[in-house]
């Protein structure tokens, strides 16, 4: 592994980049692409050297390949990798009982045998896939190396490979008197399903006012597959796992109404459900149109929790409608408001209790997977929504789908190797002072830049 060797070539390389600019030869801009085209270019040729290192040293060292037999050398393999296209040599084997043949050193460093981008690759295009269409993640991914162009079905497939990991359980748990549960949905496009959901469910602590207004400590979770039962479960798991229960006095979970809503009620102890304000002025507002004054009336009757009143008067308003649509609207205001009474009278106990999930859920979810036409595979859409859930969390959807890719490789050892670069390097760098006078560049002709090289020759740093 001539790495060593690989660097001073290139650093003389760079060095007459460098010239080159000093000495007006290239402008600023063309520069920096040069560099940075060079830079790639060393990082994809170290790459490939260690690669072929540890082909070597398996090929080498028969106990590393114990029960293997060499079927050839020389095998290569085209990569994808943020750097740019890698090309590589490696040893194929097979394995002496099973009969199975396989490349070791890719096996080692997470290769598979049909890999055409590196992982790496794939995270930063999921990245950009959280908030942009396929086709413009890839156009991004490559706007400065063309080589780094992907199909947008790469990108899809990535997105379906995706999967978030969970949060390590803290060493203490928190100890607060109230939780705070927003939940809504947002209504998407799946292909051969209809009215599909992705589901937002959000925890905090209260709200802070400094430097603005915010949520404490807010954590979101998505589903649109999941069992509404089981996603519930998951909330109250977390909260098992993050929360001092025995300090716990009240959770207050806030919603729209929907069935699936109610059901966290079911999940979670002693939480009580608080109906969303927003919803219930869409209803009564709806509703009560076509009669003046019945609009003050109601929200009137509701302060007072007086559900007769309340019922009493939408039944004059049914009887008011002049078309089947009013009152259609008025029954399922009437039914709603029975539905969800108990949350109604939650919510003028606890005036202080706000909802904001459809502010989240737009802000979240819908603007990636609902606000233009689009369709969603049922695995596409539950992965994507875990995705900008990631996202919400303030977490890195790199380090999530990396770190579940990172799983499955084992640590690479190649000790000695590494060990006799760094010792040759230490000679070098200890060397190297010597050496500064014999560089060619300040021997020959008379240049600005020669003479500063020269003058930096003697300057002591430090």
């Amino acid at each position: 592994m001539e790495i060593v060797q690989l660097v001073e070539k290139k650093v003389l390389q760079f060095a007459e980049i460098v010239l080159d600019v000093l000495e007006g030869g290239i402008g600023y801009q063309t520069f920096e692409k040069r560099l940075k085209t060079e830079l790639d270019n060393l990082g994809v040729e170290i790459i490939k050297e260690v690669i072929e290192a540890i082909d070597l040293q398996i090929k080498q060292e028969k106990s590393m390949r114990k029960g293997y037999q060499v079927v050839r050398s020389g095998d290569s393999k085209t990569l994808l990798t943020l750097l740019g296209e890698l090309t590589y040599s490696r040893t194929y084997y097979r394995d002496q009982e099973t009969r199975e043949y396989a490349y070791l050193a890719d096996q080692k460093v997470g290769i598979t045998p049909h890999m055409r981008v590196e992982p790496t690759v794939k995270a930063e295009l999921l990245e950009s896939a959280a908030h942009m269409s396929y086709e413009r993640a890839t156009v991004q991914q490559s706007q400065h190396a063309p080589e780094l162009k992907v199909s947008r079905q790469s990108v899809c497939t990535a997105v379906k490979d995706f999967k978030a990991q969970e949060p390590p359980p803290p060493l203490t748990k928190k100890q607060v008197k109230n939780l705070y549960i927003q939940a809504d949905e947002d209504h998407i496009a799946v292909r051969s399903r209809r009215g599909s959901q992705a589901r937002l469910i959000y925890i905090h602590e209260g709200y802070g006012n400094r430097p603005r207004r915010h949520l404490k400590n807010a954590r979101y979770f998505t589903s649109v597959a999941q069992n509404p039962l089981e996603f519930w479960f998951e909330i109250c798991d977390y909260i098992a796992q993050h929360y001092d229960l025995c300090c716990l006095e009240g959770v207050y979970i806030s919603g729209d109404g929907a069935s699936w809503i109610h059901t966290g009620v079911e999940a979670i102890p002693n939480a009580t459900f608080i109906l969303d304000r927003f919803h219930l002025a869409k209803y009564i507002i709806t509703a009560s149109a076509h009669v003046e004054g019945l609009k003050r009336k109601l929200f009137h009757h509701i302060r007072c929790l007086d559900k007769e009143k309340v019922m009493a008067n939408l039944e004059g308003a049914l009887e008011l409608a002049d078309s089947q649509a009013r009152k259609e609207r008025v029954r399922k205001t009437m039914t709603y408001i029975k539905n969800n009474w108990e949350g109604i009278q939650a919510a003028i106990e606890n005036p202080q209790i706000t909802c904001s999930a459809e502010g989240h859920v737009s802000h979240i979810l819908s603007a990636r997977m609902s606000s233009r036409p689009m369709a969603w595979s049922l695995e596409g859409a539950g992965n994507m929504a875990s995705m900008l859930a990631v996202r919400a969390n303030k977490e890195s959807i790199t380090d999530h789908y990396l770190s579940s890719w990172n799983e499955k490789l084992p640590v690479l050892e190649i000790t000695e190797e590494v060990q006799k670069q760094v010792q040759y390097l230490k000679a070098k760098i200890k060397a190297g002072k010597e050496n500064v006078g014999n560089m060619p560049l300040t021997q020959s002709g008379v240049s600005l830049t020669r003479e500063t090289l020269q003058g930096l020759k003697g300057r002591r740093v430090g």
